[in-house]
């Protein structure tokens, strides 16, 4: 494509982070002309903050490793092979282990600069996808015979038209508000203080989730057997943790984590993020679609986000992929409306759940307690219905989004 072009596209996805960058990578080597449009250069995008790690399902990284970036998310990431959950000082625990469904590793907590720069590069490598970066989007017309996108290049302004635009960019999605398209959802009054800290004791793989009354901590493998911590508390407490010394931050953090893994040091800088829930009512509208945080948002209790966003893209490239072959438009209503039919009762699902469960374990009402410890006792010991459970969180239930079809 040379300057000054008003160039087609099949899709454009606004948005080259992870899911954006994912759902152009599985249409890579296709028939399917498409460009990427990211308005930050990759030094500069949130993404590369190193506090920020994610839960890679072992669904996610089949799909990942289908896309080709298997290898460098391995090398960068720290296995998960158990999983502890305990609600606060109670005796009720429920345990998951990768062996219980046959797996090597439940996934793997890999830094998402590692994710999104390992699926940036395999971008180039596909001569069907357009890397558009650093550019925005000036303007937006959509109507049924197409798409028309105006774009700001740093020396120059173009135009491109598609049969389909997708939104990938984040949970505040400027495309999404364009579209008119309303989310349902609420404020927790909660934020996740994030961080990195080095355990006195070794994790071996394992990751722990701890409810309290004023919200879940986590602490997830990383290598070299330090780990991330992932803390939601009331957000007016979250800036007095992350301003807090280092040592006076080991204290709390060890009164309300407990002593599995013996002290905690942090070995690097704090960051807080608020948390709140929200769902778009409607994935699709004329030909657009959305994916990622920019159709949901879920509580981080369970380190689903970014899961639910891949198999969004799985799913989308799938659909697209699938029409092309029986000669139908991609952006077309009935298109559409096949994606969103399979990827919204798995993300509403996801969504009721962890919403659930973040407001049963913060109720401090004396009868739940004793009925939340016999509960995960009770499931940790329901054989099959935790196999089912633990498949459904993985990611291993339904279609497959790889291999795609012709």
């Amino acid at each position: 494509m040379t300057a000054g072009d008003t160039a087609h596209f099949d899709v454009v996805v606004i948005g080259g982070g992870m899911v954006g960058a994912a759902v152009a990578a599985a249409l890579g080597d296709t028939p399917l002309q498409v460009a990427v449009v990211e308005a930050q250069e990759p030094p500069e995008q949130p993404s590369s903050d190193g506090r920020r790690v994610s839960a890679l399902t072992a669904g996610s990284l089949r799909f990942l490793e289908g896309l080709g970036v298997g290898p460098e998310l391995e090398a960068a990431g720290a296995p998960i092979r158990e999983m502890s959950i305990r609600d606060g000082d109670r005796a009720g625990t429920i345990g998951f282990a990768a062996e219980e469904i046959g797996l090597e590793q439940l996934g793997a907590i890999v830094p998402n600069a590692v994710i999104a720069s390992a699926l940036q590069r395999r971008l180039g490598e596909h001569g069907n996808i357009h890397w558009l970066c650093p550019a925005s989007w000036t303007g937006l017309r959509r109507t049924a015979e197409g798409v028309r996108l105006d774009l700001a290049l740093p020396d120059e302004e173009r135009a491109i038209t598609a049969n389909l635009v997708v939104a990938a960019d984040g949970r505040d999605s400027a495309v999404r508000a364009h579209a008119g398209l309303g989310t349902v959802g609420w404020d927790y009054g909660q934020s996740a203080v994030v961080a990195e800290v080095a355990p006195e004791r070794p994790h071996r793989g394992r990751a722990f989730q701890r409810f309290l009354r004023g919200g879940p901590v986590a602490l997830l493998p990383l290598p070299e057997g330090r780990a991330s911590l992932v803390w939601s508390v009331p957000t007016a407490r979250a800036e007095g943790l992350v301003d807090l010394p280092d040592d006076a931050f080991a204290d709390r953090l060890y009164r309300a984590f407990g002593p599995d893994l013996g002290r905690l040091r942090p070995a690097g800088p704090r960051g807080a993020f608020p948390l709140r829930l929200e769902h778009a009512r409607r994935y699709v509208d004329r030909r657009l679609a959305l994916v990622g945080d920019a159709a949901h948002a879920v509580h981080p209790l369970a380190g689903l986000g970014l899961n639910l966003g891949l198999r969004d893209a799985g799913e989308l490239a799938r659909t697209v992929v699938e029409a092309h072959v029986a000669g139908e438009d991609p952006g077309s209503e009935a298109v559409l409306a096949r994606y969103q039919r399979h990827r919204r009762p798995d993300n509403w699902l996801v969504s009721a759940y962890t919403d659930g469960f973040h407001r049963l374990f913060a109720n401090d009402l004396p009868l739940l307690g004793p009925l939340r410890s016999l509960g995960l006792g009770v499931t940790d010991r329901a054989g099959p219905l935790k196999r089912v459970m633990m498949r459904q969180g993985m990611g291993l239930l339904g279609r497959e989004p790889f291999p795609f079809p012709g």
